[in-house]
């Protein structure tokens, strides 16, 4: 696929993978206004007929206009020009900074640029100056290498899931403070004082007497007792308090997350130069 002042152009074989990629597209971020189309055989409803900037519509004259208009050479735009005449879709993208991510949406559907004309197959060839602006956009795994004249490095963005733990008050139950009224037979004793009669009968002086006998007298002697009575009042005897308070503990959560590794595969007689991490791992097959 070709780059030129940061337009991607990818060639399709098959009318759906196109539409695929543009799809994603999409769903990644790129707005219509960033998206060109041209293709053969639209469908009704399809994401495509959605697209508010196409090329001008299906005159076969107007794909090789409209990309050198993009910035695209004249070299490839008579590339594309004749993959579209041979019925095949093509899709610009104006990548605005994200180059990579377009590259890799329209490779991963099947999409190749003007480098497959010299490689004559399907694979990916990157040409030899690939460090200036109309680059081709195949690439080759990225060493990290200074060095000049090195070809274009395809980046493969490497994700993973990490635990995000958040914390929200629930209300796991309450405690109730109330007071009841409980009624108990108290008893105690009281000293008490009461009056008796006593009568004592003492002898006489044997000395005469003036007063007249057969006058009666009456004596007469009150009797008092003390009486027990009870009353009561209340009485402050002490105080309950209720409240609460934070206290702090460590809980262990745990998840499963995912992460994506890089995996180095040669086919052949390649060298590779470099680490990938040590999570990555080298494979050939023959």
């Amino acid at each position: 696929m070709t780059t030129t002042q940061q337009v991607i152009v990818g060639v399709f074989d098959d009318r759906s993978q196109a539409e695929q990629a543009v799809n994603e597209l999409l769903q990644t971020g790129f707005s219509n206004d960033q998206i060109r189309y041209s293709g053969h055989g639209a469908s009704s409803g399809g994401v495509l007929e959605k697209l508010k900037s196409l090329f001008t519509g299906q005159d076969t004259g107007r794909v090789y206009d409209d990309l050198v208009d993009l910035g695209v050479s004249a070299d490839d735009a008579n590339h594309y020009q004749r993959e579209f005449e041979a019925g095949r879709a093509i899709v610009a993208v104006l990548a605005g900074g994200h180059m990579q991510d377009a590259t890799s949406i329209l490779s991963r559907y099947g999409g190749y640029g003007s480098s497959r004309r010299f490689a004559g197959t399907g694979d990916y060839a990157t040409n030899a100056g690939a460090a200036q602006t109309g680059m081709e956009g195949d690439y080759t795994a990225d060493t990290g290498a200074a060095q000049t004249g090195t070809e274009n490095a395809q980046r493969l963005k490497l994700r993973e899931e990490q635990l995000r733990v958040q914390k929200q008050p629930v209300e796991t139950g309450e405690a109730r403070l109330r007071k009841d009224v409980v009624e108990e037979q108290k008893s105690m004793d009281v000293p008490v004082t009461h009056e008796e009669v006593y009568i004592e009968r003492r002898p006489g002086s044997g000395q005469p007497s003036d007063a007249p006998i057969g006058e009666s007298e009456t004596y007469r002697v009150p009797v008092r007792d003390e009486q027990v009575t009870t009353g009561k009042q209340t009485v402050e005897t002490g105080e309950v308090a209720i409240g609460k308070r934070q206290y702090q503990e460590t809980q262990p959560v745990s998840d499963t997350v995912r992460r994506e590794e890089a995996h180095v595969e040669r086919s052949g007689d390649v060298n590779v130069h470099g680490s990938d991490g040590e999570d990555s791992t080298d494979q050939t097959t023959p």
